[in-house]
């Protein structure tokens, strides 16, 4: 069995002057990503590797929950091809994960991340706001295996409900 947490970026400032690429936090963004990260600490949810995207605000997103979940730096795999990947991209991505892991965060962003999170929850998760996170468990032992039909919810939290 895998755990999967899909979490989307936390809330990052305007694009002015700045490529998409380089967007950071804004302070907002960060106070809501802790409040998930906090949620996740008081649930002893602590994923063994983070997956993010290479955009500024994905990595700032990915520090955050390691800072409060104690995750190693060491456990951030900063992954391209996750920058504003569709679900089969990402899907790529996740079957080359090694199958010693168990839990995994993944962090990126719209529309594959809300794609991702509806094929494997089983049910619509509609356009995930910022630091919006959902958790699925998938009956599997191998990355590769992965599947819709084999996974369940195990919820959707959005910041503001916390």
């Amino acid at each position: 069995m895998k755990r999967i947490y899909i979490l989307r970026h936390g809330k990052a400032e305007d694009g002015y002057g700045k490529s998409d690429f380089e967007r950071e936090l804004i302070p907002k963004g960060k106070k809501k990503t802790i409040k998930v990260a906090q949620y996740l600490k008081e649930n002893n949810i602590v994923p063994q590797k983070i997956l993010a995207s290479m955009a500024q605000r994905t990595i700032q997103t990915a520090e955050v929950m390691s800072d409060i979940l104690s995750i190693s730096k060491d456990a951030i795999l900063v992954e391209k091809s996750l920058y504003l990947a569709s679900s089969n991209s990402i899907l790529d991505v996740l079957y080359g994960v090694d199958d010693q892991i168990q839990e995994l965060m993944l962090i990126g962003h719209n529309p594959g991340l809300s794609s991702l999170a509806t094929y494997l929850a089983g049910k619509e998760i509609d356009w995930m706001p910022t630091s919006g996170l959902v958790g699925v468990e998938i009956q599997i032992d191998k990355w590769t295996d992965i599947s819709g039909p084999l996974s369940h919810l195990l919820f959707y939290i959005k910041p503001n409900d916390l």
